[in-house]
C-alpha cells in the first residue's frame, strides 16, 4: 500500500532557477529508500515538498489515507520546549501510549472501589491493546534509543536546550524514530553521529515499521538500509532497485548503454549533415537534402553520460619532500581543558611512520579533535611530548575549516595561501568547480561543501608530506568524496585523519587507532581488521574476559610473522563477507513474500544454515590464529 504519491513536481528558486522539473515518486508502506544526487541538485527541496513545509509551483503531493509524515524540526529546541529534559522529550514520542497508561490507572482505581464486570471487561480491553502496542516496553525503548545515540544516563535529566546543535539534532532524530509516522524523511541523519551511533541507527532504520526516505552521502549507510535508490538529477528522479552498491552497478550499465546510443546518434547526425552540405545546393538532390534537414531538426540529441556535470579534479600524486622514518610521535602526552576538573587524555603514546595512513576513531566527545590540534601545535600538552619528525611538512584541514578567511574573495584566499599568480589561481579554482564570477565571491558566502573544496584546493598546492585531516569528507557529495579518495590513495606522503565515513576508512586506512578511556588502542590493519577485532573484544568483554593489548606490527618482521598476519587478515575478511551475506539472507527470511515461492524459500533456508555452519568454522580458525599471533607477539 502506498503512503505518499508525488506527481510532476516543479519548483523554482529565486523565481527563475528550476530546481525540480517534473519529479514523480511513490513510496510504499515500510519501504526504505535512499536518495542521492549532487550538492545543489534539490534533494532537500524535494523532502521539504514531501513533508509539506514547501509548496510546489506545480504538481501535487498526495498523502494516501491521511498518512502521517515526520521530519526533524528546522528550529529545534528554542523557547519553552528547550526546558524539557532529554528524557521528557524522548518519552513524549509515546504520548498516545502514555494517555492509555493513564486511563488504565484510572480504571484500576475505579476497580478498587467498584469491581464490576463491565469495568473488568473495559480494563481487559485496554490492557490487551496497551500490551499489543508495546505499552509495557516503551520506556525501555526510549532508554535504548538514547543510549544508542550516545547519551549517557547522567545526561538524561539535562534540558535539551543546553545541548549543542549537533546533540539537539540527535535528540530530535531519536524522538522522530520512536514516534513511527507512516513516512520518515531523513536529511543526512549520520551527521553528528560517531561510528557506534551510526551502526545503531542502521539497525533501527532497517527494523522500523515506518517507510523511510533518507538523503545521505554515507555510502556504507545507504548500502545497509536501502531497498532502492532514487537519483535526483536535473530535476528528475530515477529509481534503481537494491542498495547503493547495486545502484552503482546499474548506473554504470545504463551509462554504457547511453554512451553507445550517444555515439550512434552523433554518427547519424554527422552522416545527415554531410549529405545536407554536399547536396543542399544541387537541384537533383535538394529535395532529399531538405527532407534530411527536417529529420535532423526533429532528432532529439542524446547526451553522453558525464557530459552534463563537471567533477572535482584533485591530484596529490606529485613528489613530496622525503620525511624521516618517524613522521610524528606522542610520548606520554597529557592534556586537559583549562576549566576541566579531569584530564581529557593522559599518558598517550603514538608513533606514525612514513607513508602510513592512520585513522583516529572514537566516540564523540572523547577528544579526537584535541589530539589533532596537539599535533598541529594549536594546543600545548600539559605533560609529555608531541613531536614532528625530520623534514616533515604538515598541512592541516580542521573540521570547522576555521583557517579560511571569510573576509577574502576566493581568488585572494587562494593566492595568499599558495602564492599563485591570477591565471594559475583561476585554473586551480576551476579544477575544484569554482569558475567565472564565483572566484570573486566572499569566502563567507560559501556553503559547507564549497568551503571544504576550497580548503582541499589549498592543500593540493601545499607540497606537504604529512596531511592532518579532521573529517575531510564533511559536506562533500558522493562524486567529490570519490575524487578525494582517488587522490589520497595515490598520495605519496603520510596521512593522519579522523573520519566517520566507513567507505572512506575502508579505502584508505592502513592502521586504526581508537581513542578510548583517555588513551589510544592500536589496531595494526585497515577498517575491516579493526571491525573484526572490535567484534572479538565485545565478545570477550561479554564473557567477562579482559581485552588483550594489541602490539604493533612493524616493518621488517620475519617471513613467518608476515604469513601469520596475512592469514589473520584473510580469515577476518572471509568472516566479514560471510556475516554480510548471512545478514542479507536473514533480512529476506523475515519477509512474507519469500514463502510464497517454495523453491526459493528452501534454497534461502539451506544457504543460511550452511553459511552459519561455515561462520562457526571461521570463528574457530580465527581463534587459533589469534592464539598463534599472541604467542608470536603480534
Amino acid at each position: 500500500m502506498k503512503v505518499i504519491i508525488a506527481s510532476n513536481l516543479v519548483k523554482y528558486h529565486g523565481g527563475d532557477v528550476k530546481v525540480l522539473s517534473g519529479a514523480t515518486l511513490a513510496v510504499e508502506a515500510g519501504e526504505k529508500i535512499g536518495m542521492v544526487g549532487r550538492n545543489g541538485a534539490g534533494k532537500t527541496t524535494l523532502i521539504e515538498l514531501l513533508s509539506g513545509r514547501l509548496r510546489p509551483d506545480s504538481g501535487s503531493v498526495e498523502y494516501v489515507n491521511n498518512a502521517k509524515v515526520g521530519m526533524t524540526a528546522q528550529s529545534l529546541y528554542a523557547g519553552e520546549r528547550g526546558k524539557l529534559t532529554v528524557e521528557e522529550e524522548i518519552i513524549s514520542a509515546f504520548e498516545p501510549l502514555m494517555k492509555r497508561e493513564r486511563e488504565l490507572k484510572e480504571v484500576e482505581a475505579e476497580l478498587a472501589e467498584n469491581p464490576s464486570d463491565a469495568l473488568l471487561s473495559k480494563y481487559g480491553r485496554l490492557q490487551s491493546s496497551f500490551e499489543r502496542d508495546g505499552g509495557y516496553g516503551y520506556r525501555a525503548r526510549a532508554a535504548s534509543t538514547l543510549s544508542g545515540l550516545g547519551f549517557d544516563p547522567e545526561e538524561w535529566k539535562r534540558p535539551v536546550g543546553s545541548f549543542s546543535g549537533g546533540e539537539q539534532s540527535r535528540i530530535a532524530l531519536a524522538r522522530l524514530l520512536l514516534e513511527e509516522p507512516d513516512l520518515i524523511l531523513l536529511d543526512e541523519p549520520t551527521n553528528h553521529l560517531d561510528l557506534r551511533a551510526i551502526e545503531w541507527l542502521e539497525t533501527f532504520v532497517k527494523n522500523a515499521k515506518s517507510a523511510i526516505l533518507v538523503v545521505s552521502h554515507d555510502r556504507y549507510f545507504l548500502d545497509a538500509v536501502s531497498d532502492s535508490i532514487i537519483e535526483l538529477d536535473e530535476g528528475k528522479l530515477t529509481r534503481f532497485t537494491g542498495n547503493y552498491s547495486k545502484y552503482v552497478e546499474q548506473k554504470e550499465a545504463r551509462d554504457e548503454l547511453l554512451a553507445r546510443k550517444a555515439k550512434a546518434d552523433s554518427e547519424r547526425r554527422a552522416q545527415l549533415e554531410r549529405f545536407i552540405t554536399k547536396y543542399g545546393a544541387k537541384n537533383t538532390k535538394a529535395k532529399q537534402a531538405k527532407a534530411k534537414q527536417k529529420m535532423l531538426d526533429r532528432m532529439e540529441k542524446v547526451e553522453a553520460p558525464g557530459k552534463r556535470h563537471k567533477n572535482m579534479k584533485l591530484d596529490l600524486g606529485g613528489e613530496t619532500a622525503r620525511a624521516g622514518r618517524v613522521v610524528l610521535e606522542l610520548d606520554g602526552t597529557q592534556y586537559s581543558h583549562d576549566d576541566a576538573e579531569e584530564t581529557l587524555i593522559e599518558n598517550m603514546n603514538l608513533v606514525v611512520e612514513r607513508r602510513e595512513r592512520v585513522a583516529l576513531l572514537g566516540p564523540n566527545g572523547t577528544g579526537k579533535s584535541t589530539v589533532m590540534r596537539l599535533l598541529t601545535g594549536e594546543l600545548d600538552a600539559d605533560d609529555g611530548s608531541v613531536k614532528l619528525g625530520h623534514n616533515v611538512v604538515p598541512a592541516y584541514q580542521d573540521q570547522q575549516l576555521a583557517r579560511l578567511d571569510d573576509n577574502k574573495t576566493l581568488m585572494d584566499e587562494v593566492r595568499d595561501k599558495t602564492g599563485l599568480d591570477p591565471a594559475d589561481a583561476r585554473d586551480l579554482l576551476g579544477a575544484f568547480l569554482f569558475s567565472g564570477k564565483d572566484v570573486f565571491k566572499k569566502v563567507a558566502s560559501l556553503s559547507g561543501g564549497e568551503r571544504n573544496r576550497l580548503s582541499l584546493a589549498e592543500i593540493v598546492m601545499s607540497d606537504a608530506n604529512l596531511l592532518l585531516l579532521d573529517e575531510p569528507t564533511n559536506n562533500l557529495d558522493i562524486p567529490a568524496r570519490e575524487a578525494l579518495e582517488e587522490a589520497l590513495a595515490s598520495y605519496p606522503g603520510t596521512m593522519f585523519f579522523i573520519s566517520h565515513d566507513r567507505y572512506f576508512l575502508r579505502r584508505l586506512a592502513t592502521r586504526i587507532v581508537e581513542l578510548e578511556g583517555k588513551r589510544l588502542i592500536n589496531y595494526p590493519g585497515g577498517y575491516d581488521y579493526y571491525r573484526s577485532y572490535r567484534r572479538l573484544d565485545e565478545a570477550e568483554s561479554g564473557n567477562g574476559r579482559k581485552r588483550r593489548p594489541r602490539q604493533r606490527i612493524r616493518p621488517g618482521q620475519s617471513k613467518e610473522e608476515s604469513i601469520l598476519a596475512s592469514r589473520l587478515i584473510a580469515v577476518e575478511g572471509e568472516i566479514d563477507a560471510t556475516e554480510r551475506r548471512v545478514s542479507r539472507l536473514e533480512k529476506e527470511l523475515a519477509t512474507s513474500e519469500l514463502y510464497s515461492d517454495g523453491k526459493r524459500s528452501k534454497d534461502v533456508i539451506a544457504e543460511h544454515r550452511d553459511l552459519k555452519g561455515a561462520l562457526e568454522n571461521l570463528y574457530s580458525d580465527w581463534g587459533e590464529l589469534l592464539e598463534e599471533a599472541e604467542k608470536a607477539g603480534l
